[in-house]
């Protein structure tokens, strides 16, 4: 079966918000820190993000890359 772009899109964002929950929670764990301390140092739920069921600003993905001292390219890096 083939998929046009946007049925592709559709099946596949799933899987993309999957891999960018797991790369989150991987950084989080690596460097040792609670979700509650992540919370407390920037008020962001990371809980939420870790989870995969919402969509995360870039804004958002850009402090939590800040936090963990990782640059965009290298977070994206880590999922392909």
């Amino acid at each position: 079966m083939l998929f046009t772009d946007f049925e592709y899109l559709n099946t596949s964002d799933g899987a993309f918000k999957k891999k960018v929950s797991l790369q989150i929670k991987r950084l989080r764990r690596q460097n040792g820190v609670t979700q509650e301390k992540f919370y407390s140092d920037t008020n962001i739920n990371i809980a939420r993000l870790e989870s995969g069921k919402i969509d995360i600003r870039l804004e958002t993905l850009r402090k939590v890359c800040y936090y963990f001292d990782v640059p965009l390219s290298g977070f994206f890096r880590g999922i392909y």
